[in-house]
């Protein structure tokens, strides 16, 4: 019986849709085993793909990765295999850019599966009692930090490595001045508007709790629900879950909250792709259960009955899913459709984590930016 290896995130969102996918597909398939692993958040995001490519078959990535893949034909490319799902005229099935973000040198090496962007997140119980609107822009969560401060009410945001970072880079995007993203043209970042975007960043630090310096996506997602006093987050990678009926206190949802016009747009996508290892000995297994995940019923039902998130435009547009997760897709869909797409060159993963902790660490200590944006557009430099 041929075996797979999977190795996925762990968090609900992620592996939950797995394990379900997993049996429906046993169901077709009874021939095919598939072992489904975890890995937490940090090691998903940071975890070099060469030595994860040799222990696994199946892999579940983040599309920066696709430069050290696309060098090192680390994966399938999958457009060659699955053309009606992955060629040149499958990107208007997915939600956004999701799909060409896993499209690098002519092929695509990774199926999307998971859709996400930085957003809103917003607890309406908290707000409305005191007649407060959610913002639309920077500067009025800015000013609602302000109003909210006096009544014992905080905003939150992600610092943890990358997620300060991500914040900057979706600010600068906004704002007309993003990431050079060219494989074949020298990385330049802005500094002036580097320097505006943490300056921005670091303003809103002045209304949060100060455990939100230790905080990535996730942990802002907790708080939120455990406790009473994060009302608003302008922008973190959203997790429609924690909007559904299990939780505490159901999570609200609205676009990224920009500081420049159209505000929703910018933000640096995120989600997941699936991608097959070059090495594994079962790759016509491997390319069954792709295809398994990107059927209509896996995207539109399985995957959002069992937490996910998934990739189809088909699947956001359903109003019962949007119900599930009180709004969450119809909140978060004009931000997926203007999302920013990163760079995805040869150690640009490196980058982002080194990047992410050098703007940490300047934030946590209280600096202005300007030593932290000259160690970042340094290691940019040597992309």
């Amino acid at each position: 019986m041929p075996g797979l290896r999977l190795i996925s995130w762990g968090h609900r969102r992620a592996t939950d849709p797995l394990l379900a996918a997993k049996e429906t597909f046993r169901a077709k398939r009874p021939d095919i085993d598939i072992a489904v692993e975890v890995r937490p958040l940090s090691d998903f995001e940071h975890q070099g793909m060469a030595g994860v490519a040799r222990s696994y078959d199946l892999v579940i990535f983040d599309h920066p990765f696709c430069g050290d893949i696309a060098e090192g034909g680390l994966f399938l490319p999958l457009d060659e295999h699955l053309p009606a799902l992955l060629g040149p005229n499958a990107d208007p099935l997915y939600v956004g850019p999701s799909l060409d973000t896993y499209r690098l040198h002519g092929h695509v090496w990774g199926a999307p599966i998971d859709a996400a962007t930085p957003h809103a997140l917003v607890r309406r119980d908290l707000l409305q009692p005191l007649g407060e609107e959610v913002p639309r822009s920077w500067d009025e969560a800015l000013a609602l930090g302000e109003r909210l401060a006096p009544r014992g009410l905080k905003l939150g945001i992600g610092i943890e490595t990358p997620h300060a970072l991500a914040v900057i880079a979706s600010l600068m995007a906004n704002a007309g001045r993003p990431w050079h993203t060219d494989v074949a043209a020298p990385f330049h970042i802005d500094r002036n508007a580097f320097l505006t975007a943490y300056g921005r960043l670091r303003a809103l630090l002045a209304f949060c709790p100060p455990e939100t310096l230790g905080w990535n996506s996730i942990d802002v997602h907790e708080a939120m629900v455990a406790r009473d006093d994060v009302a608003y987050c302008p922008i973190v990678y959203g997790y429609a879950t924690y909007g559904e009926a299990d939780q505490r206190r159901r999570l609200g949802f609205a676009p990224f909250a920009g500081a420049s016009a159209p505000f929703e747009a910018g933000s640096m996508i995120g989600g997941t792709a699936m991608g097959i290892s070059s090495f594994s000995r079962e790759k016509e297994a491997g390319l069954a259960f792709v295809a398994h995940m990107l059927e209509a019923d896996t995207q539109d039902r399985l995957i959002p009955n069992h937490h996910g998130q998934p990739a189809f435009l088909s699947a956001w547009q359903r109003a019962d899913n949007d119900a599930r997760f009180n709004g969450f897709y119809s909140a978060a869909l004009s931000s997926m459709e203007t999302a920013w797409v990163r760079p995805r060159r040869p150690g640009y993963p490196e980058f982002q984590r080194d990047a992410g902790r050098i703007v940490a660490e300047a934030l946590r200590a209280g600096a202005d930016g300007t030593a932290a944006a000259d160690a970042v557009i340094a290691l940019a430099a040597k992309l």
